[in-house]
């Protein structure tokens, strides 16, 4: 197959999108990574979602508008403080930790992935809590094992004994007799990148995994303009674990991205919200089309698929 590349013209037309459409924290990203702007651009703009108790809202996952903290956005601001090698901003980061620690559920080890206080304000169906009932909820991977690499990350500021038992909890729900869903599987992969993960539990993890992804990844192109996990999700850079044996899955799924950027120079969200909020929908449709979009060319970019960029 023959490699696909996305021109010049086409990545300037994502950059006047980003720069018209998506937020700042969007804008920053796509200059730090296009154009050499500094990292404390982009940790400036993430601090927009942070609140007092140091845990992220705002709607930073726009899915989920509730200004309140959850676990489920503080993750996501580690994966933007990831994907700039860090920050030296520690405030920011320890107050996260401290949240994080706070809103540890000690008795499942596990961080529930939304507060209930979300049901008030406008949110996707999926996050609809409106029939939950008072009862704890039962260990998820999704965000517990992503945000167990956050303290790994950081773990000069957590106790020794919380990421042991957390680690447990995590290996436990990878039994291979254990089916893993898609959003398990990618906080499962984010914990795996952790550069300060020992190696032995990393490779335990890489194996687990290794057993699930022929199952869980949708390889037919037909299928992808819908809701679904596309190999380039799991598989996002060259050096892939798992990219063995998925090569051509993989170059179809590059081939894909360049031939379905939209006319105005975005990747589109591939759900919505149904008849739920319709007028916020399209405020979260603008602000995923711009976090998609900066992922997007972030996936072209490592692969070295973006004319002129190695």
């Amino acid at each position: 197959m023959t490699k696909q590349i996305l021109t010049k013209t086409a990545l300037d037309a994502s950059r006047q999108f980003i720069e018209q459409k998506g937020r700042s924290l969007e804008i920053a990203r796509f200059h730090y990574a296009f154009n050499g702007a500094s990292a404390d651009s982009v940790v400036a703009a993430l601090k927009e979602f942070q609140n007092p108790d140091g845990g992220f809202g705002h709607g930073l996952e726009p899915d989920l508008r509730t200004n309140d903290s959850s676990a489920l956005c503080t993750s996501i601001a580690f994966q933007v403080l990831r994907s700039i090698n860090g920050t030296s901003d520690h405030k920011l980061v320890s107050g996260a930790i401290t949240y994080l620690l706070k809103t540890l559920d000690q008795k499942e080890w596990h961080w529930p992935i939304i507060p209930k206080s979300s049901q008030q304000s406008p949110h996707a169906p999926w996050w609809d809590q409106s029939d939950v009932d008072d009862e704890p909820e039962s260990f998820s991977l999704n965000p517990t094992a992503e945000i167990l690499g956050y303290l790994y990350d950081y773990q000069h500021l957590v106790p020794e004994s919380i990421i042991s038992k957390v680690s447990e909890r995590v290996m436990g729900a990878l039994s291979p007799a254990n089916k893993i869903e898609m959003h398990d599987l990618l906080c499962c992969l984010r914990l795996m990148k952790t550069k300060t993960l020992p190696n032995k539990f990393r490779e335990k993890i890489r194996q687990a995994l290794a057993q699930q992804l022929d199952g869980t990844i949708e390889q037919d192109p037909e299928k992808w303009e819908g809701y679904c996990l596309r190999p380039l999700q799991v598989i996002d850079t060259p050096g892939s674990p798992f990219m063995a044996g998925m090569e051509e899955a993989v170059a179809a799924n590059l081939a894909y991205e360049i031939s379905t950027q939209g006319e105005e120079g975005a990747w589109l969200p591939t759900w919505s919200w149904g008849d739920m909020f319709p007028d916020v929908w399209q405020q979260a449709y603008q602000d995923w089309s711009g976090v998609i979009t900066v992922e997007t060319l972030l996936v072209l970019k490592r692969f070295g698929c973006i004319e002129g960029m190695s």
